[in-house]
């Protein structure tokens, strides 16, 4: 894990504010991996410790806390902190968990989540993990927080680590459409929508052969997508529906994998076989206009393109390419409404929160070139269309 300073001088607070007298601190090397430290950074914080009278070192045994100065010491880390009155404070803590990779939008929305629980009052704690089980163990030495959000990237969450979670969180809350039945707050995207209305819009162009790209990485939004896509395929028999699959996620080589595919499905007479495109897990916009460049295609003029994805991202759309989806923002207000609803009444029921559509004009689509405007679905005409949609749509085949 890799945070700052304060970071760790926020853990020390809050570990003190629940501890008891002769309670163990985790060593010096343990907290240098955890937060990705210097050994001069981890015995300052321990030695602010000791001047406030917080903890005392023990030669050969290790460092422990004090109790009750510590009790005191912990009560301005507005964790568990209760005012003179007796009554709970309502200065919250919010655990804020992200999994390090390298995708925009889930740093953005971990940053503006921060800004939302600060601006309220509430004390933020951000930790990120590259491995699971590390992260696991480490939870078992943080305090307890009045709400945790935890965002996936696209990786498994295991039974185990949400149950290590609750023991430590009051409210946690998935950044993500997959926990939906659980005891838990769930705030995601459904992705066959906006396919539904991209599609939608290209047709009303004049395109009649699309073609919709994906990875064939299981999570939920995206196999809701794909169910969406094989429901126009039947549905709409004047379209040749077409599908792009390939194996990487947006952090994993994902835009050149994909271009590789559009470039591998030119045929014999050096046409692409649709004259449009629904992209989902663009991650760089400039980069992906700039590879299907290079690979021949110019957007819209060759190929018109749509992408699923952030419509509040420039990084995404790259203020170029038509994008439907949903934004960040709104994903962000969910997951903090939700967490509030949540402490307000800790007995109301749990649901899934879906992000609403979101829909940014752009300048990457225009309406099919005659030739391809001319041409019939390949084998959806006439009595050859029933049979073809209970097949399916055409796979231009998985890239690895």
């Amino acid at each position: 894990m890799h945070s700052s300073p304060s970071d760790l001088d926020l853990f020390l607070d809050s570990l003190a504010s629940a501890s008891k007298h002769g309670d163990r601190l985790p060593t010096i090397r343990e907290l240098m991996r955890q937060f990705g430290a210097s050994q001069m950074m981890v015995q300052r914080a321990f030695q602010a410790l000791k001047d406030r009278g917080v903890i005392e070192s023990q030669v050969g045994r290790g460092t422990f806390f004090r109790g009750e100065a510590a009790a005191r010491a912990g009560g301005r880390t507005g964790i568990e902190s209760r005012p003179s009155g007796g009554e709970p404070s309502t200065v919250k803590s919010v655990l804020l968990l992200r999994r390090s990779v390298s995708i925009v939008r889930g740093r953005a929305l971990v940053d503006g989540l921060q800004r939302r629980f600060s601006s309220d009052g509430h004390r933020v704690l951000e930790l990120s993990y590259t491995d699971l089980a590390h992260a696991q163990t480490v939870l078992k030495g943080i305090p307890h927080f009045d709400a945790c959000v935890v965002q996936s990237s696209f990786r498994t969450i295991t039974i185990e680590f949400l149950a290590s979670l609750r023991t430590k969180s009051s409210v946690i809350a998935i950044d993500g459409a997959g926990f939906d039945g659980s005891d838990v707050e769930a705030v995601g995207t459904e992705m066959g929508e906006p396919l539904a209305e991209a599609i939608t819009l290209l047709q009303q162009q004049g395109h009649r052969r699309i073609a919709f790209a994906c990875t064939s990485r299981p999570f939920l939004s995206g196999q809701l997508g794909q169910r969406r896509f094989e429901y126009l395929h039947r549905h709409l028999p004047d379209l040749d529906l077409q599908k792009i699959v390939v194996q990487q996620l947006p952090f994993e080589d994902y835009q050149e994998a994909l271009v590789g595919a559009i470039k591998a499905a030119v045929g014999k007479s050096g046409r692409l076989p649709f004259s449009a495109l629904v992209a989902w897990g663009i991650e760089d916009g400039a980069s992906f206009r700039s590879l299907l460049a290079n690979a021949g295609f110019e957007v819209p003029s060759s190929l018109s393109v749509v992408l699923l994805g952030r419509t509040d991202l420039a990084n995404e759309h790259a203020e170029f390419f038509d994008t439907i989806g949903s934004r960040v923002a709104d994903q962000i207000e969910e997951i903090y409404q939700a967490i509030n609803a949540r402490w307000a009444d800790p007995s109301a029921p749990y649901a899934l929160r879906l992000t609403p559509v979101s829909v940014r004009p752009g300048k990457s689509i225009q309406a099919p070139a005659k030739e391809d405007a001319d041409l019939p679905p390949p084998a959806r005409v006439r009595g050859k269309a029933k049979d073809n949609a209970e097949k399916g749509p055409r796979s231009l085949g998985l890239v690895r």
